[in-house]
């Protein structure tokens, strides 16, 4: 019985991130084409926007759900379950409905704190999928706490497909019919409430069961404890998950301004700002490559610690940490080479090439803040990831607009860099001594950086290379590109197993290690 509660368990988590992956890609590359039909001032007024989208998304999808989830399963029946449920939405609808109210009431005001009064009714637009947070995160919640992951999934992928169906077909239309970037970006955001209630109407049997019956005995010292628990461990898991959307909101609100006080026009800052935002689908992009697959250990690390085998949990930790920080690093670096032929290939020109390459670091230290944070929850230190988040959005709030005021949009980058390196290093220094032992050996940094280093080189020539060969046309970029990123990846593999930077137990670890060693091995054999 305990077996089968286990596989379902595992089996749902994997349903849950194969959706959760397809949703992250398919909120990454629809802003590729989005960019291409409304150009930079259009991306511009949507992403100065989006992030208060971003926040309410990761609040209903993923924040939210995660913590309530946690709540429903510590119930022994449906009673008791349906009754946590009622409470919970208790208390998030009013608050959520607030919100909707105060971002609808005071959209000028945002507005024009953000530098630009005209996003008013684009703001306005975006707040409506507030009215169904409570819904879609409760629902969410609840079936994740009875090990049903299904009901989540579809709803997950059905809300991203509808919103970036609407946001596309907005774009072409815009384009067609010639409309100004304000009220392209006012009907786009409108994609927010229109995703929002398709995913209602998915998860609206599992609503219905959870109110089928009044369930009796909701009591307000219940309903103080669960708030209690609600603002802090609910809030830090929304904190953590919307660190990256808080970053960009601190963006809206100084980068355009800052850049005006930099010396260019209110429309020129506009279009850099719009320039600077190319860099979001590429972080998240490089982020889906560094963590997707150690988060897969995440699981295996949590069970390790609760079950006291201190072994095994120092083994997985090392592991994970060597495997993110290498894809990480690689993706970076390779991201970081190519960035002016990426720039020009998916945005049509190269502008801001210096600034998004430096931005791309960011897809490292946010790889490994996500990875050690979910290692000091896995052991229940929840405050040193709270204070080491609050520092890293406060040195961006402080930093920021002095570096864009005085550097540009390389100023903007700059600041999200030193943010989150604060945050990271506040998080290492937070860890437990032990932990830090496990990965101090010095070998494996020594190693990665070669690999990092001959693979970066060898990439950087041939794309010179493959720029004399085809040249340096927007068609040509599609060969520049790829063939740079295939010769950067044999390089990779081929130096990672002659340097051997993974041990054999490590490889054991890892998802697939077990085939992936016995495909080692036998190339070790023909080689001899």
């Amino acid at each position: 019985m305990k077996n089968q509660r286990l596989h379902k368990v595992f089996q749902g988590a994997m349903i849950l991130s194969l959706s959760s992956l397809i949703a992250k890609i398919l909120g990454a590359v629809y802003r590729v084409p989005f960019q291409n039909l409304v150009g930079d001032e259009g991306f511009y007024v949507y992403q100065q926007v989006y992030p208060i989208y971003g926040i309410g998304m990761t609040i209903a999808l993923t924040g939210l759900p995660v913590f309530i989830s946690k709540l429903i399963a510590e119930q022994t029946d449906d009673i008791n379950r349906r009754r946590v449920a009622q409470q919970i939405l208790v208390l998030i609808t009013p608050v959520s409905w607030l919100v909707m109210i105060a971002l609808w009431v005071f959209s000028a005001p945002i507005a024009s704190m953000m530098g630009d009064q005209s996003l008013a009714p684009i703001i306005q637009s975006v707040s409506i999928m507030f009215l169904f947070i409570p819904i879609t995160a409760v629902s969410r919640g609840y079936q994740q706490g009875r090990y049903i992951m299904t009901t989540t999934s579809i709803s997950q992928l059905v809300e991203q497909i509808v919103r970036v169906v609407v946001v596309i077909i907005v774009a072409i239309v815009a384009a067609k019919l010639s409309w100004n970037a304000y009220k392209m970006g006012t009907w786009a955001m409108s994609a927010a409430a229109i995703a929002g209630l398709s995913a209602s109407l998915v998860l609206w049997p599992t609503f219905k069961a959870i109110l089928a019956d009044h369930v009796t005995g909701i009591k307000w010292h219940e309903l103080k404890i669960i708030g209690r628990r609600l603002f802090f461990e609910g809030g830090l898991i929304c904190l953590f998950a919307s660190l990256i959307v808080l970053l960009q909101l601190v963006d809206s609100f100084t980068v355009k301004q800052a850049l005006v006080s930099f010396g260019e026009t209110p429309q020129a800052a506009k279009v850099l700002k719009g320039v600077f935002d190319r860099g979001q689908p590429l972080i998240q992009l490089g982020m889906v490559v560094a963590t997707s697959v150690s988060a897969t250990l995440l699981p295996s690390l949590t069970t390790s610690y609760l079950e006291k085998r201190e072994v095994e949990f120092r083994r997985i930790y090392r592991s994970l940490m060597h495997l993110c920080t290498t894809l990480a690093c690689l993706a970076t670096a390779g991201l970081m080479v190519l960035m002016p032929q990426i720039d020009t290939l998916l945005f049509q020109n190269s502008r801001g090439s210096v600034a998004l390459a430096i931005n791309m670091l960011s897809i490292i230290l946010i790889s490994l803040i996500t990875t050690y944070s979910s290692v000091l929850q896995s052991i229940n230190q929840f405050r040193s990831t709270v204070m080491a988040l609050l520092a890293g959005i406060l040195v961006k709030v402080l930093v920021n607009f002095y570096l864009v005021a005085n550097l540009g949009i390389v100023g903007a980058s700059l600041g999200t860099v030193i943010s989150l390196s604060v945050t990271l290093i506040i998080i290492w220094i937070k860890m437990p001594e032990e932990l830090h032992l496990v990965t101090n050996g010095k070998s494996f940094g020594i190693k990665l950086l070669l690999i990092v280093i001959l693979m970066a080189g060898i990439v950087a020539l041939a794309v010179a290379g493959s720029e004399m060969i085809f040249g340096t046309s927007r068609g040509a970029m599609i060969l520049n590109v790829f063939f740079p990123v295939i010769i950067g990846v044999v390089t990779s593999m081929v130096s990672i197993v002659k340097l051997k930077l993974f041990t054999v137990k490590e490889i054991l670890v890892f998802p697939g290690g077990r085939k992936i060693l016995n495909l080692l091995t036998r190339s070790q054999n023909m080689e001899d």
